[in-house]
Formats: C-alpha cells, structure tokens, sequence
C-alpha cells in the first residue's frame, strides 16, 4: 500500500493488508497486552533448545511457523525496524519453546500497535548522478551458543532506504574488528549490485560510494593490504574489499555508533537506541 504525501513531497510505503491478517490471527492472544516501545526485549537472545520438552506443541509450532513467516514478509517490504528480532525468532522455527512463542506474540503485539509505522521514500533534489551510501555493523559474538557474528546493513539511493539486512556471518570472527570488516564486506557486495544495475539502465552513480563503519579497526584492515597474524587467516572472499577501495568503487568512512542506521539491525535496543534510528527511515 503505498501513500502519496505532497506536503512533504515523499511517499509513504505500509502492508494494512498483512497486519489486519496478524492481528485476525494473534489478536485475541496479545489483546489486553501492554503496549511495547521497542519491537523485541531489549538484549534478549534466543538459544534453540537442547531438551524435547521445552519444546512446544506442533499446534502452537504451527502458529509460531506462521506468524514468524508473516512478520518475515512484512520485514521484507515495510518494516525493517523488526529485522533483528524476526532473525532472531526464525532460529527456532521448528524447535520453539514457550519463551520464544511469547517473544513472537510480543512483536505481532508491537507490529498491531505500530500500524501506521510507514516506509519513507524522500529522494533528494534531482541531480545529474545519483548517490548511494550504505552504513554497515555487527554484533561481535552475538550468538552465546555458537559465537557466530551478525552481520547488519541499510543502503540509501538518494537518500531513500531500498535494501536493509540482518543476518548470521557464515563462520566464527575473532574480534570485534574482524566481524565489522566481514559486514562490510557483505554491504559492499550488495551495494555493487545496486550499482551495476543502476548502471545498466543507464543510470550514473557518484563514485566512491561511502560506507559508513563504527569500528576504526576494521577500516584498517581494509585500508591495509599487508597480512599480518592478525589477519592472514581472514577469508579471501572478503579482502574484495580492499581491491574496491583501491579501484575507487568505494571510501570507507567512520561514523559514530550514535549515529550508525545499521545497529538495530544487530541486536536488540533500547527505546532511546531505537527511536534515534527508525526516524531516519520509517514515519510514524
């Protein structure tokens, strides 16, 4: 569903649709529910369950299953405040417990409050070549049970939000620095795909394109090619990175954490945390 505001000259994207589905579905459970300011406990990781017994009926499995698709959908189109915690929820699809069906119904409670929540589309003044920037970051270590990274990304096209993603990094990172450079690794393959196909139909990006990181150490480790024991064992598909810097593709630039779009794409935050990042994407 998309809404035109002419006063503010932008336009507004939101799924009426889907949320009228959840709340048809999961309202009577999260009716009478207080009303969250955050979409998922702040800090709350979830941990897939050793014990069959923990685990829930394949009644309430089934529900879990489809409400967690749901809010996957809405992800993917219009919500991307919810990005980590449906990660998280999606670990345990087919092995939810109790604790995690109830973080579920929070976040349906959550989407149902904040259904006016909408994708803001802003470009800039038309200018010649087009601008994308992208601001990258991870959660170092994030999963207690594996110590697997999460990698976390929002690329801007003239200053609208047309990619976002948070996801588990492929293997173990063995520092903070480490895991920040493989994120931006993974922004920049997505952020030269966008690239490519802007140009493609004949659309000029400006060159370099920014990548905003929080982590001075993993700015070193792409700005400096020689390996040392620190680095040598880093995957080669992600040193990419460094022959795109050099290539002028893109220019790695520092940006405070305060002020990094990609950290509620990591963990968990705060209400302040929260707040401070979704107004640069989503109207309320």
């Amino acid at each position: 569903h998309i809404i035109e505001d002419a006063h503010l000259k932008q336009i507004l994207i939101l799924q009426p649709h889907l949320i009228k589905n959840l709340e048809a579905k999961f309202g009577k459970e999260v009716e009478g529910k207080k009303f969250y300011k955050t979409p998922g406990t702040p800090r709350f990781k979830i941990i897939r369950p050793d014990d069959d017994d923990d685990i829930i009926d394949s009644d309430l499995q089934s529900r879990y299953q489809s409400g967690v698709g749901m809010l996957l959908f809405l992800t993917k189109h219009s919500r991307p405040d919810i990005c980590n915690i449906v990660r998280e929820l999606s670990k345990c699809m087919d092995r939810a417990t109790m604790g995690t069906y109830l973080e579920m119904l929070r976040v349906v409670k959550f989407v149902i409050d904040t259904k006016n929540f909408c994708l803001k589309i802003r470009p800039k003044a038309k200018i010649k070549n087009w601008s994308l920037h992208v601001f990258s970051d991870s959660d170092w270590a994030g999963n207690s049970e594996t110590r697997i990274s999460v990698t976390g990304f929002m690329v801007y096209l003239m200053n609208v939000p047309i990619c976002w993603q948070s996801k588990a990094q492929r293997g173990v990172t063995l520092s903070s620095s480490e895991a920040e450079y493989v994120a931006i690794s993974e922004s920049v393959k997505e952020i030269k795909f966008v690239y490519y196909l802007l140009k493609d139909v004949g659309i000029n990006v400006d060159l370099p394109i920014i990548v905003k990181t929080d982590n001075i150490g993993a700015m070193f480790m792409a700005q400096n090619a020689s390996s040392g024991v620190r680095t040598r064992h880093v995957d080669t598909r992600y040193h990419f990175v460094r022959e795109n810097l050099e290539d002028g593709i893109i220019k790695i630039e520092f940006v405070k954490s305060a002020e990094n779009d990609s950290d509620i794409f990591t963990k968990n935050v705060s209400q302040e945390i929260y707040e401070r990042h979704m107004e640069m994407f989503l109207e309320k």
